[in-house]
């Protein structure tokens, strides 16, 4: 029952933030974070997600997105016009999730994740992990909205 209150409560938000209708709003199948995203039509979807909620889908974001962070941080550290999509079509799935871990390991054996974590989110980079689309953090009411797509 608290599950599918939770819910509802977040399609309430999402649909008085973007001002439709609930019922044009529906939740995803699968997860992502271990929590349900939200799409308004066919290729518009949210995360809608308390603080703590964001808090926690942020560091294992983080945790699961490390090879684009390892990227980003490097292109902007030395001027380089190019982004870390561009691997995606280069590069197959399982090579990325084994590359990530092998970075998640280098982590792990330096300052360990939760540090690095912890600093990113201290620096106010939630809305960058989880905002795909525009890195922005909207406030409804008690939750916090990220656009994906």
């Amino acid at each position: 029952m608290g599950h599918k209150r939770g819910i509802q409560d977040k399609i309430k938000a999402l649909s008085e933030y973007l001002n439709v209708n609930p019922a044009r709003i529906t939740e995803s199948e699968g997860t992502l974070y271990s929590f349900k995203a939200l799409y308004y039509g066919p290729n518009t979807a949210y995360l809608v997600l308390t603080d703590i909620e964001a808090n926690v889908a942020a560091r294992r974001a983080i945790k699961s997105r490390l090879w684009v962070i390892t990227l980003e941080a490097a292109f902007e550290y030395f001027g380089i016009e190019s982004y870390p999509a561009d691997a995606l079509e280069k590069l197959k799935h399982q090579e990325i999730r084994e590359i990530n871990a092998g970075i998640y390991r280098l982590v792990e054996a330096t300052c360990g994740a939760e540090i690095l974590s912890e600093k990113m989110l201290s620096l106010g980079n939630r809305a960058n992990i989880l905002a795909d689309y525009d890195q922005t953090e909207r406030k409804s009411g008690e939750y916090y909205i990220y656009r994906l797509f």
